[in-house]
């Protein structure tokens, strides 16, 4: 072989190589943008869950909700149906919200950290809104989970209003102040009426450091606990809080450091280390098919998991 048919064989070898690095990286963007979507589906979804009448099958858990008796608050009976779907709906709609964030910072691949801080927001939301429809208990224990988590956040409102210097909540003029939210109402009333309820059902209600719990309810236990987990949720809470703690093991420090270096953070990566983006969805889905008796977002959710752990095998 001649000097010159060597350095062609080289010159075309090169071409192959650069050919075929092309071709990866046209792949590994076509499976991103293809994760993107189904995101985007599933937490469009979400939304539609979080704002639309939720029909039960006959024999559901929902149904029994629907017939148990009304919750006495203050000068208000709201039915134990509207408390469980509201509560549960308010972190259904923060899973969209969060999981549409995903989707965004997915296709950018500009950001690790604030991939994986969103990925466990999206997980964490998820599980709330589980613990509060979980089959698998009775309606005063779904409803006494639902009261918790309604204090955890009227204390949590009370707290930013007093940064804020809000201490009046006025009713309007034409007496139509009692929306959905609460918006018009003192927070510290409605944590009172609640407590009086509970006392008056025989149920605790002891002070912890933030608020009042009528049960105990955390994170850690939900992810451990609750019937539909498949053991990967410890996993993804655990590793999303290290991370957004800031408490790096030292593999993380480096991928950070690496997104850094390079400028960039590769889909592949914000997907191995966003774990709870589809742990948590997957877990409320199951868990709220088995609260309504029916299945929903089938379609939606076979995409997103298929695509999520879609890393380079022909789909």
């Amino acid at each position: 072989m001649t000097g010159e048919d060597s350095s062609k064989n080289e010159a075309t070898r090169a071409m192959e190589i650069v050919v075929q690095i092309q071709r990866v990286a046209r792949e590994a963007h076509e499976r991103r943008d293809a994760l993107a979507v189904a995101v985007d589906d599933i937490a469009s979804g979400f939304t539609q869950l979080g704002l639309k009448s939720w029909k039960a099958g006959r024999r559901s858990p929902a149904r029994e909700d629907m017939r148990a008796p009304d919750v006495q608050l203050g000068d208000r009976a709201v039915s134990v149906e509207k408390i469980l779907r509201y509560e549960s709906a308010v972190n259904i709609m923060s899973a969209a919200d969060q999981l549409r964030g995903f989707a965004v910072l997915l296709r950018a691949e500009a950001s690790l950290m604030g991939a994986v801080s969103v990925a466990r927001g999206v997980f964490e939301a998820c599980l709330w809104a589980a613990a509060v429809l979980d089959p698998t208990i009775t309606t005063d224990e779904r409803l006494q989970r639902a009261l918790t988590r309604r204090l955890a956040r009227l204390s949590a409102g009370i707290r930013l209003n007093k940064m804020l210097g809000i201490t009046d909540y006025e009713q309007p003029a034409d007496g139509d102040g009692d929306d959905e939210h609460g918006s018009n109402r003192d927070p510290a009333q409605d944590i009172d009426d609640i407590v009086t309820y509970a006392k008056n059902r025989g149920w605790s209600a002891k002070k912890n450091r933030r608020a009042v719990e009528i049960t105990p309810l955390s994170i850690d236990w939900l992810s451990e606990n609750l019937e539909h987990r498949v053991s990967i949720e410890g996993y993804a809470w655990t590793s999303g809080s290290s991370m957004a703690h800031s408490e790096h093991a030292a593999d993380t420090a480096s991928w950070i450091e690496l997104t850094q270096d390079i400028g960039k953070a590769p889909a592949w990566l914000i997907q191995h280390l966003s774990t709870g983006v589809w742990a948590g969805p997957r877990l409320f889905l199951e868990t709220f098919a088995g609260y309504m008796g029916k299945v929903h977002l089938e379609r939606e959710y076979q995409q997103f998991e298929k695509r999520f752990w879609d890393h380079g095998r022909k789909a």
